[in-house]
């Protein structure tokens, strides 16, 4: 890859690739979408001046329960600063490696919406379609999206019967999920110009997968290419421009393609609730499906074998069964407390790092403080916690 960018920090050597608007024109565009929500027009584009991945899918929801869309459609289009985002029904622990997320700064969220885990940075487009019930057209959206780009730039683009949209026959350069209300929808997708490739391979790769079993969605991996190896003029201004113009030129109307501030509560009432919820822990982790993982250990040098099976429930520890075939009673005495302590934790960093920090093993002989302590790096890897 010719992506050759250290991973950290992410952000800070990510910038926005558009110009932002003067103070003036920000509340202009604020008053002019206010009042286009009173005029409620056909059909609107509308573009996030945020980057924050919460913030983002909160507005997006928002319009998804709030707009009526019985007479309009809506467009709305976004960018993010890194991170992971994985569908409705997804295991965030099976989908992408959660410590070094953490690590990195890159933020995780889950989606109202079901399908894959994605990986969102700078130079990845948002695009998402909001439309009545009966106007819900996944391969309409994405065909509009196709000939827009393809209108400005001499690339081989095209949606295969998977319905994603890909490059030259061969790498996917967008993801696609949907939402299907009562009586609104949307259809949103990614589209990657500019994309971290090397961050990207490392967020979404998953050290848990060993022994687990679980019913979640599984996402199913793809070549990916970024369309600006094909034209190095694609970036998000100009891709916001295309399709924002594609979307009012189909429509046969005309219209203005508008930026506003997703925080804004006077024009969003309830927002900033949505992305608070959006943010949390519960949300993202704890509606993970049940999950198990059942692993076995053998250290050579102490001559030990461990098994550890544990049982999830809405990210916190239902079951632990910890069994070292260790005979010395210590050892049998610190895994009965072990397995009483995990019970419901929850996955995480700050609950695990209590239970399974060594304690004072100074009053044990030597071989019984190596045995607890790696039945703990044992832990420590089984769960992936980074303790």
């Amino acid at each position: 890859m010719k992506h050759t960018r250290k991973m950290i920090p992410l952000y800070t050597r990510l910038c926005f690739r558009r110009i932002l608007t003067s103070k003036e024109s920000f509340l202009l565009c604020n008053q002019r979408y206010s009042q286009s929500l009173k005029s409620n027009p056909s059909h609107q584009v509308l573009v996030s001046t945020s980057d924050d991945i919460y913030t983002n899918l909160a507005l997006e929801e928002w319009l998804y329960e709030k707009e009526n869309l019985t007479d309009k459609s809506i467009l709305f289009m976004w960018q993010n600063k890194p991170s992971v985002v994985i569908g409705r029904h997804q295991n965030p622990w099976l989908e992408c490696n959660v410590p070094r997320l953490r690590d990195c700064g890159i933020d995780l969220a889950r989606r109202i919406s079901g399908g894959g885990c994605v990986y969102h940075d700078l130079g990845n487009l948002n695009c998402s379609f909001l439309k009545a019930k009966p106007l819900y057209n996944r391969r309409q959206n994405l065909d509009l999206v196709v000939r827009a780009i393809t209108s400005r730039w001499d690339v081989d683009l095209q949606v295969n019967v998977r319905e994603d949209i890909v490059l030259e026959g061969l790498y996917k350069v967008s993801g696609t999920a949907s939402k299907l209300g009562k009586h609104n929808t949307f259809h949103h997708f990614t589209l990657l110009h500019d994309v971290n490739v090397e961050n990207l391979e490392m967020a979404l790769e998953s050290p848990m997968k060993m022994g687990v079993q679980s019913k979640a969605t599984e996402s199913t991996r793809s070549r990916i290419k970024n369309l600006s190896e094909c034209d190095f003029t694609i970036d998000f201004m100009s891709l916001v421009d295309v399709i924002g113009h594609q979307f009012y030129k189909e429509a046969g109307v005309q219209g203005e393609i508008e930026w506003i501030n997703p925080k804004d509560e006077s024009v969003f009432p309830g927002v900033s609730e949505i992305r608070k919820l959006a943010e949390g822990w519960e949300w993202k982790f704890g509606k993970t499906p049940k999950f198990s993982t059942n692993r076995t250990f053998t250290s050579d040098k102490l001559g030990t074998e461990l098994s550890l099976i544990c049982n999830f429930e809405k990210g916190r520890i239902h079951r632990a069964e910890i069994v070292c075939d260790c005979s010395i009673p210590t050892v049998k005495e610190y895994t009965d407390t072990l397995q009483r302590e995990l019970l419901g934790q929850r996955l995480c960093r700050e609950d695990l790092n209590q239970v399974l920090k060594v304690h004072d093993l100074s009053h044990l002989v030597r071989h019984e403080q190596l045995v607890i302590e790696w039945i703990n790096q044992c832990c420590v890897q089984a769960l992936c916690t980074g303790v």
